[in-house]
């Protein structure tokens, strides 16, 4: 890694070897197009000289609020030449919480793309030398336009030579977000690391649609592709990504549990409504598929019969083919992080042939710490701990880490840095697991999130809650009962799934009065019972709570990787939870 210190570095060796490669594609009247990394290289120099200009040097803040757009990564870019530090903002994030970062990162610029009105609300409250906007508005003062930016020649200055390179805020489960302070070498000792386990070519191709904001699509899907020299693809928006994978046709795709589990449902609401001639031979075509993955790695000593062999190119002509079609066809593997995944979820996916490689960090460990291996990966495990990260498990079970990929600290706290490491500096991640003794890791929980009821049982509240999710009329759960009895949940219904259940019975309702329906309440509570069977008693849900909306990032409930901010969605709905009652399933909404 000597040779290339910092990611522009990296970044100006692929462009100088691939300069007509793609680099970039985004959506532009509804049609993709695409820079190449020369062109990039170049733009990125003249966003530097622009930069400077405004009086950006080496050390200055800059805060970058827009979605996955290529002025994102030009500026990321540019500023890891200059050795400025980005702090990257969620864009979904609400105007208190942007607010908070840009005063706590002590950030004196600010690139702004989408998220222009929350700016207009908090920008008497932060002290900004210059805001640089990315979309074309009405000029006011203190604004610089990006395309005026990049009007000034390419910079021809070397990089500097610098430390930290980024502050990443956490996502805040409970309480204020922390500045993960970030290093060159913590983002590319995780990518070289990754590379052992999982191999992208400059032919990989990536379709970007989690926030770059987020440490694993920095990693994972913008820094991995630089890396290889492979093509970047950016969504238009989260409505139109199922046209966009078909239209880009993605090699390799970084996502979050929650996506892959809508997808079941859509295709398994899909497969319920067929006729049963064609239910039956898309289950015939999975079970083939699976008997045909267990010989294959079984090794030598099993080998395929021809007819098993025919049976599975059946199988995938008539049936399997077509549903990967929905991921563009050319699919070698999908990672995913940021929550748990299902077994069963995986296990299906991987009977479609698409293989999903569980993986597992925090923004702290820039991100990855685990990964499951292409060759290798191992289901219920979220993979092996990569190549120059070392693991040991506490005696409290809590997963600690130590490697070249961990933070600095985090900014401007001291405090909250000091607690973050052991006595003898390994990282506490504040999750619960074990290692087997090949070295994969299995995670049993978060350590601040396990319920302990008054019975004295722990309880870990996202097995419970990832298996009420994979019901069709259950779209969101979140289970809570520290210090009580017995566990409890607040669901959001799937509404479209529950009408078109209750098509006879005409409940085209508002949603509050859907919920207040004694058949839809009957209903819900069958489904948790029957999604909760194969639980301890001590562990399944004993009442629940309708709600009539869905947990939202916008009112601070959800992270961008839709993980649950419990504190807050308690607070929100501290209404509608009754008080602590020994009469389970209590249908008080």
């Amino acid at each position: 890694m000597a040779n290339f210190p910092t990611i522009f570095t990296v970044f100006e060796a692929v462009a100088k070897t691939r300069p007509r490669s793609v680099a970039l594609g985004y959506k532009e009247d509804d049609k993709f197009r695409t820079i190449s990394y020369g062109k990039l290289l170049e733009r990125v120099n003249r966003v530097v000289s622009g930069l400077r200009d405004l009086g950006v040097t080496t050390g200055t803040k800059v805060a970058i609020l827009a979605k996955n757009r290529p002025e994102w990564v030009q500026i990321d870019l540019a500023l890891n030449k200059i050795g400025a530090i980005s702090v990257p903002i969620h864009n979904t994030l609400s105007p208190r919480l942007i607010e908070y970062i840009i005063n706590n990162s002590g950030a004196e610029y600010l690139a702004l793309g989408e998220g222009f009105a929350k700016y207009q609300e908090i920008k008497d409250r932060v002290d900004l030398k210059k805001v640089i906007t990315l979309n074309n508005i009405d000029w006011q003062e203190g604004l610089v336009s990006f395309a005026d930016l990049i009007k000034n020649p390419p910079d021809q200055k070397s990089s500097a030579d610098f430390d930290i390179c980024t502050i990443i805020y956490t996502s805040g489960t409970t309480g204020d977000p922390k500045g993960a302070m970030l290093t060159n070498n913590n983002f590319l000792s995780n990518v070289a690391s990754s590379y052992k386990y999982i191999t992208c070519v400059s032919k990989d191709v990536t379709l970007s649609f989690l926030p770059l904001s987020h440490v694993l699509e920095r990693t994972a899907s913008y820094y991995n592709m630089i890396y290889a020299g492979g093509s970047i693809f950016f969504a238009e928006s989260p409505k139109t990504l199922a046209d966009d994978i078909r239209k880009v046709k993605p090699t390799i795709l970084v996502c979050v549990p929650r996506i892959f589990e809508k997808i079941y449902e859509k295709i398994m609401t899909k497969i319920r409504a067929e006729k049963p001639w064609k239910q039956k031979l898309f289950f015939w075509s999975l079970r083939i598929s699976r008997v045909y993955l267990n010989k294959r790695f079984a090794g030598p000593n099993s080998p395929i019969r021809p007819f098993l062999r025919l049976a599975k190119l059946l199988a995938d002509v008539l049936v399997l083919k077509k549903i990967r079609a929905i991921f563009g066809g050319r699919l070698k593997f999908a990672i995913a992080g940021g929550a748990s995944l299902d077994q069963s979820i995986a296990k299906f996916f991987e009977a479609l042939g698409i293989k999903i490689l569980e993986g597992y960090g925090l923004t702290e460990t820039s991100p990855i710490i685990a990964v499951n291996p292409y060759r290798g990966y191992r289901f219920g495990t979220v993979g092996r701990i990569l190549p120059g990260v070392e693991v040991k498990i506490a005696e409290d079970k809590e997963i600690l880490v130590r490697g070249e990929n961990i933070m600095v600290g985090y900014f401007n706290n001291e405090e909250a840095s000091l607690n973050a490491f052991t006595s003898d500096g390994w990282f506490k991640t504040g999750d619960l697991g074990f290692l087997s003794n090949d070295g994969y890791l299995t995670i049993i929980g978060r350590k601040k999130e396990m319920i302990v009821t008054s019975t004295g049982k722990n309880v870990n509240p996202v097995n419970l809650e990832n298996a009420l999710q994979l019901n069709k009329y259950i779209l969101q759960a979140m289970v809570y009962g520290d210090n009580q009895k017995y566990i409890s949940a607040l669901i959001v219904p799937d509404f479209e799934a529950l009408k078109n259940h209750f098509t006879e019975q005409n409940m085209d309702l508002e949603n509050f009065e859907l919920i207040k329906k004694p058949a839809v309440i009957n209903l819900i509570k069958e489904e948790i019972e029957k999604q909760l069977s194969d639980f301890p008693d001590n562990e399944k849900v004993k009442d629940f709570i309708l709600l009539d909306r869905e947990f939202s990032e916008e009112k601070e409930e959800l992270t961008p990787t839709l993980k649950l901010k419990r504190n807050k969605i308690l607070e929100h709905f501290k209404d509608f939870i009754p008080p602590k009652a020994d009469q389970p399933m209590a249908e008080t909404l």
